[in-house]
């Protein structure tokens, strides 16, 4: 009887704890889904051009506040919201609910971050930039709704443009030279904005609502000229500050940027290690090529001969590009060829259902990148994807066009709208949309969505994209070592003292890229800092993943699952993926 009633008490017990962590979950769940909720209806109202582009169109005529007071206000309420996920403990959320808990507190402090150490609010003239042609191109561009209703919020947004503009400048100090003179360049992209596309867009508006967006876009021409005045004094009087972070900023900033876990040291030790073992690789592949384009075997007795004749294959290779006015449309070409295939070889589902448009980049965006992918955000139904590529620039010489479109060959411009579009940077987004949390699209991981698209480049090589051919294989080897070369020089340039010579030639060089690619890179690694190394860190960690998947799930394991899967959880750091999939 004693033995009973101990065993009752023991379960009734068991049962008591049961129930109080039931409840505690339950408390835990519905304090964090409150500051998740107060936190996004917070972070929208203060930025009302992600708000649009995310679907929430409460602010469509509104611009971010940027005075100085405005920045330290919303540092305040981070801080503020800091303290109160302090309160929650994440051990009583379900798993969807402790990611994106870690996603939060990680995206906060690196606000933190970015306000107290990085600061870029007053030296990089570029980000106001960006925010108005953004902030324009969200309403003219994407038709979420009726054009009224979006000429009258964008008439809203096109007259704050001044003051919004004037604040910038009161808080601009002293800026470094590369993102004076890419500001400069990117205004003229918002001035064609406002002198080419607003007048196309008014045409049909009712002609008080007309007049009133000619009214406004006339006083925001003069609010960009006059910035980009400012800007053009600035660059020719100075005082100028360096471009580079240094190495103490960096070492801090890339574990925030990463979110991965994984240390600049790290990166720069692995990426170096890297870079040796794919040139081998890539030299049993060249070879057989050499003697077939030759008609003779190579002749390699050290490491500038080996470098040597992977050149030359990849300079036959690239002797087969289209013309300087066709590169958007050589880009748009690509596109039914990978659909085609990615539905061959079962590697996803697709979804037709999702309009791409392939068109020239806008002009503002331009002086970054190549190409970018400008998709709809998860609350906009069936809108148009953008996958821009920057076309050729007028000024640009013969010499310096022919060394771009070799670097964009026939070959190469696959590779390039795989990582953009199919399966990479487009296909990743729309699955990405899907997810139910919003943080996961607001606060996404960079490395995840970058990850991705570079492991994609590989992954259509390796299910036989290019019917076998070698060179395919070579070109796409070529893409790696870009992404090895990027996460290199964004280290050795911000953390060190790289000059423009020896960037030049570790692209040019040890990783093949054309003159007009590295020039590019060059640039694009002055204005940024991190990012650069989101595409070897990414793709390497997701081919860790593969490998680890694989393992795990043995002779069950299917490509297509695993891809689904894994994308099925929005744009979330690979650390988490890896929880997921292999707990």
């Amino acid at each position: 009887m004693k033995i009973s009633s101990a065993k009752t008490l023991s379960i009734i017990g068991l049962f008591v704890v049961f129930i109080i962590l039931i409840i505690m979950h339950n408390g835990e769940n519905k304090n964090f889904n409150k500051i998740r909720e107060s936190y996004l209806n917070w972070y929208f109202r203060s930025n009302p051009v992600t708000a649009t582009w995310i679907g929430i169109h409460t602010y469509d005529a509104k611009l971010p506040l940027n005075r100085m007071e405005d920045y330290v206000h919303v540092m305040n309420i981070i801080e503020s919201f800091l303290n109160q996920l302090k309160n929650v403990n994440p051990e009583f959320l379900n798993k969807d609910d402790q990611i994106d808990y870690d996603i939060m507190v990680h995206s906060l402090n690196e606000n933190i971050f970015y306000f107290k150490k990085i600061k870029s609010y007053a030296w990089n003239p570029m980000e106001p930039v960006w925010i108005l042609g953004s902030g324009y191109e969200t309403l003219m561009g994407y038709e979420f709704a009726p054009k009224e209703d979006r000429a009258i919020t964008l008439n809203g947004r096109i007259g704050a443009t001044p003051d919004f503009l004037e604040n910038a400048q009161a808080i601009l100090d002293i800026m470094p030279v590369p993102h004076i003179e890419t500001a400069i360049s990117q205004c003229d992209g918002l001035i064609s904005v406002i002198e080419d596309e607003l007048p196309l867009f008014i045409e049909d508006l009712n002609l008080e609502l007309a007049e009133n967006l000619k009214h406004s876009g006339k006083i925001a021409f003069e609010a960009i000229k006059k910035y980009q005045n400012y800007l053009s004094e600035k660059l020719e009087s100075g005082p100028h500050r360096d471009f580079r972070l240094g190495k103490e900023l960096y070492s801090q900033l890339l574990p925030f940027t990463l979110n991965e876990g994984i240390s600049a040291d790290e990166v720069l030790n692995r990426s170096g290690s890297e870079l040796k073992s794919v040139q081998l690789e890539m030299l049993d592949i060249a070879v057989p090529l050499y003697e077939k384009i030759f008609g003779y075997p190579p002749d390699i007795r050290s490491h500038d001969e080996h470098l040597n004749v992977i050149e030359k294959v990849l300079d036959s290779i690239a002797d087969d590009h289209v013309e300087r006015h066709e590169v958007v449309e050589s880009a748009r070409a690509t596109i039914d060829e990978l659909n085609q295939f990615i539905m061959d070889k079962d590697l996803l589902t697709l979804d037709p259902s999702k309009p791409l448009e392939i068109r020239e980049t806008p002009e503002y965006q331009r002086g970054f990148s190549i190409a970018s992918l400008q998709a709809p955000g998860p609350l906009e139904d069936n809108l148009k994807t953008y996958y821009n590529v920057s076309p050729i620039p007028k000024d640009w010489s013969d010499k310096k066009a022919e060394s771009f479109l070799r670097e964009y060959n026939r070959i190469s411009v696959k590779i390039l709208s795989i990582h953009e579009a199919l399966p990479g940077h487009y296909v990743q987004l729309y699955y990405a949309n899907r997810h139910p949390s919003i943080i996961r699209s607001v606060l996404g991981s960079g490395v995840m969505v970058e990850g991705w698209a570079h492991y994609t480049e590989r992954m259509m090589i390796e299910e036989g994209f290019g019917e076998g051919d070698p060179r395919y294989k070579l070109v796409q080897m070529k893409w790696k070592l870009r992404g090895i070369a990027n996460a290199i020089i964004d280290q050795k340039i911000h953390a060190g003292k790289m000059t423009e010579d020896e960037a030049m030639e570790l692209m040019v060089k040890e990783t093949f890229q054309e003159e007009a690619e590295a020039s590019a890179k060059w640039r694009r690694a002055q204005l940024s800092f991190g990012q650069l190394s989101t595409y070897f860190v990414g793709s390497t960690l997701m081919w860790d993943l593969k490998r680890d998947v694989e393992e795990k799930w043995g002779s069950n394991f299917n490509l297509k699952e695993f891809h689904e899967e894994l994308l099925s959880h929005g744009s979330i750091p690979i650390r988490h993926l890896r929880w997921i999939m292999l707990d």
